[in-house]
């Protein structure tokens, strides 16, 4: 049985598949396994009363403000209570944004660590001797060099695209 086998598992409620991983991250200390999880039914809650037009709608304008794909489903949870994009219209927020012509050129994820990336090499332009931005500098671009790969094999950038620090 294996309550007696794992020493973690103190209670009966915590079945073998859920016992920590040995492993942990690979950029970081944690070796966690906390996560949110999404409601077993997978239509929309009776109190959400916008339409599915009326969503697409909203998605939209907020894209043209400028807005990325999960700021516009933070403001969608806080200002108008909804709690799914997708429970309501069907489709995700990004699917939505790329049916309408709207979708980022680059996926958000890697373009935030551009971002990061493009700000560390200025603080290691003034602070010669940060040893460890550098290093820091390392791991953030091997993450973009590893997500731009999986991106270039789902097709969601050209097969030609290539991240250059000097360009970026």
């Amino acid at each position: 049985f294996w309550l007696k086998l794992h020493p973690i598992a103190h209670n009966r409620l915590t079945p073998p598949h859920r016992l920590p991983n040995k492993m942990g991250r690979m950029y970081g200390k944690g070796k966690g396994i906390a996560r949110s999880a999404l409601p077993y039914k997978r239509t929309a809650p009776t109190w959400v009363k916008m339409k599915s037009e009326d969503v697409t709608d909203h998605i939209c304008k907020l894209a043209k403000k400028g807005l990325t794909p999960s700021q516009i489903g933070v403001t969608l949870r806080d200002s108008f209570g909804m709690p799914q994009v997708r429970s309501v219209t069907g489709a995700k927020i990004l699917r939505i944004l790329k049916g309408n012509g709207l979708a980022p050129s680059l996926p958000e994820d890697l373009y935030f660590l551009i971002k990061k990336a493009v700000s560390m090499r200025k603080h290691l332009d003034k602070n010669r001797k940060d040893k460890d931005s550098k290093f820091r500098l390392i791991l953030v671009e091997s993450r973009i060099h590893r997500l731009a790969r999986y991106y270039r094999r789902v097709k969601s950038l050209p097969a030609t695209w290539k991240y250059v620090s000097a360009t970026a």
